[in-house]
């Protein structure tokens, strides 16, 4: 089978961090965050995957390389101008039409633990054009309410709605990202074109009367693509609420389970994910929650609760943070007040505070 996972997004959400670091790279646990949707492809016998390509494209081809987790080939679609949710997936029309079989569409920055195969499943018995990966959860109100009836047929999505009556009774909930879809979805999308899939194909097409599909998941789900969604991801793979679909942590990681761990000169409260290289300097505490990467220090009295150090970057001597990034090579500085929701960056560019 074959796979398009989207990964040509700017991560604006993200501010500045998603400047300095590609959205599918962000490290999660340890792992990029690509490497979590190929991973959950190879898993299911997906064994070629398209992955389009736009903001920091190099570095993101650079990290995955030609063959990701699992033994998946990757074949690159770069958008010199970015094309959306549909015409990406219209750019790499003849990869996906390369084998006349369905084939599934992620997001390369919402980790998931839903059955694509019970997707597949009920896509072919349907006969659907495509079938959608719904959640019924509270923030479908934030994300935008669709609706399913008991015959798996999506009956609502946002303003449009079906023809007809629906079997049953209709249930909402919201869409994850995530997809099974025909070749023949392809022809409903214009060529030479951005389009979105959600503003644009979705509806003309349940309006139209198209079949459409849905599968409801309760699997663990999460949209990464913001400061605070981010931290809360890396909580959720380190208290093991999410599991990956590879050996995790990954090489290069010590997992920090049970009572506290004496670790150079300070101490480190688990959960947490260190690199062996990281340094914690006198009276320094890390944890719970916490990833300290490659190079990561901690000076003298400084204390990290839920946050994510990346490589080369440092937490000043009595600083307390708690739910803060340190981005690559970033420095928060020195101090003994408590910064809570901040993220710190290189180059001189101030920290950027965000949301709960």
């Amino acid at each position: 089978m074959r796979a398009f996972v989207m990964a040509a997004g700017y991560g604006r959400r993200l501010g500045g961090l998603g400047e300095e670091v590609p959205k599918p790279l962000l490290p999660l646990g340890g792992a990029p965050l690509i490497d979590f949707a190929l991973a959950k492809l190879a898993a299911v016998g997906v064994r070629e995957a398209a992955v389009n390509l736009h903001h920091g494209a190099e570095g993101i081809r650079s990290a995955v390389g030609d063959r990701a987790r699992g033994g998946v080939d990757v074949r690159y679609f770069h958008e010199p101008e970015i094309l959306g949710t549909a015409g990406g997936l219209k750019n790499a029309e003849s990869f996906l039409r390369g084998v006349d079989e369905p084939f599934f569409v992620l997001n390369a920055d919402a980790p998931c633990g839903a059955d694509l195969e019970a997707a597949l499943g009920h896509h072919r018995e349907g006969g659907f054009l495509a079938t959608l990966i719904l959640r019924e959860s509270p923030e479908a109100r934030e994300y935008g309410e669709l609706a399913f009836d008991e015959a798996g047929r999506l009956r609502r999505f946002l303003g449009a709605r079906a023809p007809g009556a629906p079997r049953g009774e209709s249930r909402a909930a919201m869409f994850t990202g995530l997809s099974v879809m025909s070749p023949e979805m392809l022809d409903h999308v214009p060529a030479g074109a951005a389009s979105d899939i959600s503003k644009e194909i979705y509806p003309r097409l349940l309006e139209s009367g198209a079949r459409l599909g849905a599968v409801s998941t309760r699997a663990y789900w999460i949209d990464a693509g913001a400061p605070s969604r981010y931290l809360r991801a890396n909580a959720d793979v380190l208290s093991g609420a999410f599991t990956p679909d590879f050996v995790w942590p990954p090489e290069g990681f010590v997992l920090i389970e049970g009572p506290p761990v004496e670790w150079e000169e300070g101490w480190i409260d688990p959960p947490a994910l260190t690199a062996p290289d990281a340094s914690l300097g006198r009276g320094a505490r890390a944890g719970p929650f916490t990833v300290l990467m490659e190079g990561a220090t901690l000076e003298g009295g400084a204390a990290a609760r839920e946050t994510v150090v990346f490589p080369g970057g440092a937490v000043g001597a009595g600083s307390m943070l708690e739910r803060c990034v340190v981005g690559p090579g970033a420095r928060a500085p020195a101090g003994g007040a408590a910064v809570r929701r901040t993220v710190f960056l290189s180059g001189g560019r101030g920290p950027e505070s965000f949301a709960a």
